[in-house]
């Protein structure tokens, strides 16, 4: 195995599994994100998922479910007494929860986390308080209400984080509770086509002078949160694209807040340019 880069560091094949575990583990390294945060992310950005339950025979049971995502990530299930996830719940509380990124392309490549705990259902004023959470989540959930319905939460004991090939790890419940989801995440999208479409000189400065890649002819974002941005950059019409990574001088919680950051990274590129 060849020596890959970690960070901004080139380190040895053998060090590599070792260091990349300690940046992953670190806020603040690389300017990006824990795989704590990206799972609370991931988690909370979509509405369906995968529940694992403990079947028939011991046998696992894969099944699709709705969930919302409470304020220390517990993903919440409204489940019917007559399906078959439940009853297997009855016998045995273990399960697993599956949420995938929604994306084109090969899904092994997408972002996926799977949170792993006992499920318990919510009863009194505990299923009151989360209700609201729940139907936020799944506001065309008319049956929240029916007999045979009942609301439940995962209590998380440990968290598995896989961004697409190469990347991945396990993640403390500790660690999963205390972050939280990229506030931008909602923003993203408008802001990468705005970049894209508006923005593409900047983005090549970016690269050519932050990112001390002077030879960049052209450079499009491909994703961006609180910590810093993504851009794919190549040095001619036909070359390859190579992830670039760049960051902010501090955390960014809202889309105004990326404006300010990018105008300042502008100005600063423009200066040392």
């Amino acid at each position: 195995m060849r020596p890959q880069p970690a960070g901004t560091h080139l380190v040895p094949a053998e060090s590599l599994a070792e260091t990349e575990r300690t940046l992953a583990a670190t806020p603040g390294v690389r300017g990006e994100p824990t795989d704590a945060e990206r799972s609370r992310t991931l988690i909370s950005s979509v509405t369906t998922a995968s529940l694992a339950t403990i079947g028939e025979g011991g046998f696992p049971f894969g099944s699709l479910v709705s969930h919302g995502v409470d304020g220390l990530g517990r993903p919440l299930l409204l489940l019917s007494d007559l399906a078959e996830h439940t009853r297997n719940l009855g016998g045995d509380q273990r399960a697993s929860l599956m949420a995938v990124e929604t994306g084109a392309g090969d899904p092994l490549a997408l972002a996926r986390v799977t949170v792993l705990g006992v499920v318990e259902e919510l009863r009194g004023d505990e299923r009151a308080a989360a209700l609201p959470t729940y139907r936020a989540a799944q506001p065309g959930a008319f049956y929240a209400e029916f007999a045979d319905f009942r609301l439940y939460r995962l209590e998380v004991s440990s968290v598995r984080y896989v961004g697409g090939f190469g990347r991945m790890s396990w993640v403390t419940a500790a660690e999963y509770t205390a972050a939280e989801p990229d506030p931008l995440h909602p923003h993203a999208a408008r802001i990468i086509e705005h970049m894209n479409d508006d923005h593409a000189d900047a983005l090549v400065l970016f690269c050519k002078i932050l990112a001390d890649r002077p030879g960049t002819t052209r450079a499009r974002m491909v994703g961006v949160d609180r910590y810093g941005f993504a851009v794919l950059a190549a040095d001619g019409q036909d070359a390859d694209e190579v992830a670039v990574r760049l960051r902010f001088d501090a955390p960014t919680d809202t889309a105004d807040a990326v404006r300010k950051a990018m105008i300042d990274l502008l100005g600063r590129a423009r200066a040392a340019g």
